[in-house]
């Protein structure tokens, strides 16, 4: 088998060339995977599941980078067509408003893994680790996490009395944010308060 190319954060961005990801996004602990294409796959992923980091197995996941949107949809539409007998319904716990609601596959682990090693093969730019791949994404956007504890403060008072139990709140936005970064080991502890700091450890849902 080919080796699995993994190229640094620079090589992520569309910017205005109009480049396009075709993606692979395998669910953890079940063998569906969801197929796709888009500009900004970060935001499909966790558009998907807020709790992407949990929900989708990203050592197994991976995307590959095309010129064109126009390029990456014929590579979904081509793989989507050699994959149909695999199609199946979306899993329950993903967001309608996220739509999405094609190209989810079960059975199909093998034949993407294939792909993804085709496409190394062909010499194309492929993130064969979504997780090393995510760890970047996240650690060069973590500077947005002052500004959403800014405006979180600004709407619900001091952080010293928010509640710790914040399931089906707002506050859960910012608590799965800080534990995705704490999930891929990247540091926030500069960009934020002591005082978020410590709501954080209180309200994680991550072990210990």
């Amino acid at each position: 088998m080919a080796g699995r190319t993994i190229v640094p954060l620079d090589g992520v961005g569309t910017g205005a060339s109009g480049g396009a990801f075709l993606y692979v996004f395998p669910c953890a602990y079940e063998d569906y995977a969801k197929l796709g294409m888009s500009k900004e796959p970060f935001a499909r992923l966790s558009a998907f599941a807020p709790r992407y980091f949990e929900f989708f197995d990203l050592e197994r996941g991976w995307l590959v980078r095309a010129d064109s949107v126009r390029e990456a949809r014929q590579w979904e539409t081509s793989w989507r067509r050699r994959l149909h007998a695999h199609t199946a319904p979306p899993p329950l716990l993903v967001p309608r408003r996220a739509a999405g609601h094609t190209e989810w596959l079960r059975g199909a682990q093998a034949a993407l893994e294939a792909a993804r090693d085709d496409f190394i093969r062909q010499g194309f730019t492929v993130h064969a680790s979504l997780r090393t791949w995510a760890r970047e994404r996240l650690f060069a956007e973590r500077w947005r996490l002052a500004a959403m504890e800014q405006a979180a403060v600004a709407k619900w008072g001091p952080i010293e009395f928010w509640p710790w139990q914040v399931e089906r709140t707002p506050l859960a936005a910012i608590r799965d944010c800080l534990d995705a970064c704490r999930e891929l080991e990247v540091e926030f502890s500069d960009v934020v308060s002591g005082a978020l700091r410590e709501w954080h450890r209180r309200s994680s849902l991550l072990p210990p």
